[in-house]
């Protein structure tokens, strides 16, 4: 069977394998899948995350079992069509942050550091990096639906690691959102809500001297902008939000 068309829409080979393996033998567990695959496992869970999201992968329970398995094959189709609608918010999203872009290409470069992350690695070396600078860290714009569906098994460690050192992370959000990860995960996040009209949209998260964007399209893309000018900026109108968002 020829599978490049599996590459062209944006599979991996190792996403390929995994994939057409569960067409094959139905439900398995990442144990099962790295067995039959040959790839190993901490491999497979990263790599079952990204078929998760790009919705041609479910994850189920067989009793106290967390198994896989793969969506009909219908489901690539409806996958071409989120990537369709993808594109055209991430311009949207583009469009909204182009204003920072450029208020950035103003400051002294010798100042600034820019560097930008494509794809759920480098949204978690990104989370990484904030535990690592164990610093307090400020949020906007969050939709906590994208990182549960994008990195469920990673962010319940990421929160760990934020209580285990202390960090504490303040969030505002629109009010529409739903907070989806429970107090009992999220022990060091506070929440504090705005309407829609008076947020930008786009997620923003600094910590110590970094401004992180997060543009959610295929794939999400983090832009981290190193300058302590621009993050003091950026907290001193958090802090205007902060006093003005309900709890």
């Amino acid at each position: 069977m020829n599978t490049s068309i599996l590459s062209k829409i944006g599979l991996t080979d190792n996403e390929i394998k995994i994939y057409l393996l569960l067409l094959k033998v139905g439900s398995s567990s990442a144990y099962e899948i790295s067995q039959k695959s040959g790839i190993y496992r901490v491999h497979v869970y990263d790599k079952l995350e990204q078929l998760m999201d790009k919705g041609v992968v479910t994850q189920v329970r067989e009793g106290t079992k967390k198994v896989f398995q793969a969506t009909p094959p219908e489901k690539l189709k409806r996958y071409l069509e989120d990537k369709r609608r993808q594109l055209d918010l991430q311009e949207q999203e583009l469009d909204e942050v182009l204003p920072k872009l450029l208020e950035i290409s103003q400051t002294p470069h010798d100042d600034v550091e820019v560097e930008v992350f494509k794809g759920i690695e480098g949204l978690k070396y990104v989370l990484k990096d904030i535990i690592k600078t164990k610093k307090d860290l400020i949020m906007t714009g969050l939709e906590e639906a994208q990182y549960h569906e994008a990195l469920s098994i990673f962010m319940q460690q990421y929160f760990r690691d934020l209580a285990q050192h202390g960090i504490k992370e303040r969030v505002i959000t629109s009010k529409k959102s739903r907070v989806i990860f429970p107090k009992e995960m999220a022990k060091t996040t506070s929440y504090r809500y705005l309407e829609a009209k008076d947020l930008n949209p786009a997620n923003t998260i600094v910590y110590g001297d970094k401004v992180v964007t997060v543009v959610w399209g295929t794939p999400v893309t983090a832009i981290v902008v190193k300058n302590k000018q621009v993050a003091d900026t950026h907290r001193e109108h958090f802090e205007h939000l902060w006093k003005m968002a309900a709890k």
